[in-house]
């Protein structure tokens, strides 16, 4: 107890002075040069707090659900989604790291069908993959990388009709589950540090099936939602 006493009294006289000094610094700053501290802090917080090998992508999904488009004639055909994703890697080897992704993206489409009738209808999506980061190609500013990945996919649509002439309106929903793949191919080239900007390309497979109204029975009659396409993104990555 008493050596422990002792490492403490010793640790606080050494650490008064420093923090001293170091106050003493501060106070001693132009304003300017304060800003640029500050500037400097906010980044050194910004770094702890983003994983390393991750990435922020924003993307747009080709798709074409047909069976999905046909079910509502009177609404214009959504053939694309919008979206984001962030991807967690974990290192196995220099080239080959294993993490996850999750994503989500949707769309929204109104249509005036009739005069004063409006058909509006949204669909949504989200998932979590496992995938494995394959490097291909990299030195100390360019990484090109190919990334399959296979899991979970959950999404659903709400469709609405409102007539303005009788003065009525309709409301409905489901959603569905089912398993998702992917393979992209990305290029990414180091900006500042280790962060770096990056493309890529991927093809997306999944179904939104066995349809449900909130936690009903499966509807036979909803259609299934084929979300298969093509994905186009851009991303900012923590990734050298």
């Amino acid at each position: 107890m008493q050596r422990l006493l002792l490492v403490l009294v010793l640790a606080s006289v050494l650490v008064a002075p420093v923090s001293a000094g170091l106050l003493e610094d501060v106070d001693a700053l132009s304003p300017e040069q304060a800003v640029e501290l500050e500037k400097k802090l906010q980044h050194k917080r910004f770094q702890a707090a983003t994983p390393d090998n991750s990435r922020i992508s924003g993307f747009v999904q080709l798709v074409d659900p047909a069976q999905f488009n046909n079910a509502f004639p009177g609404v214009d055909h959504i053939g694309n989604l919008y979206g984001a994703s962030l991807e967690l890697r974990r290192p196995l080897s220099d080239r080959v790291l294993i993490g996850g992704s999750f994503s989500g993206a949707g769309n929204y489409a109104l249509t005036e069908s009739s005069p004063k009738i409006f058909e509006d209808l949204f669909l949504v999506y989200g998932s979590a993959q496992l995938v494995l980061d394959l490097r291909i190609f990299q030195n100390e500013t360019f990484v090109l990388s190919t990334t399959p990945g296979v899991g979970v996919v959950l999404g659903g649509y709400n469709y609405s009709r409102t007539d303005d002439n009788a003065r009525t309106s309709y409301n409905t929903n489901r959603w569905g589950s089912g398993i998702c793949t992917s393979l992209s191919l990305d290029a990414a080239w180091k900006v500042h540090e280790e962060w770096g900007f990056g493309m890529g390309v991927s093809t997306f497979s999944g179904k939104l099936a066995n349809m449900r109204k909130v936690i009903s029975s499966v509807d036979a009659t909803a259609p299934e939602i084929d979300l298969t396409g093509t994905t186009i993104r851009i991303s900012g990555s923590k990734y050298f």
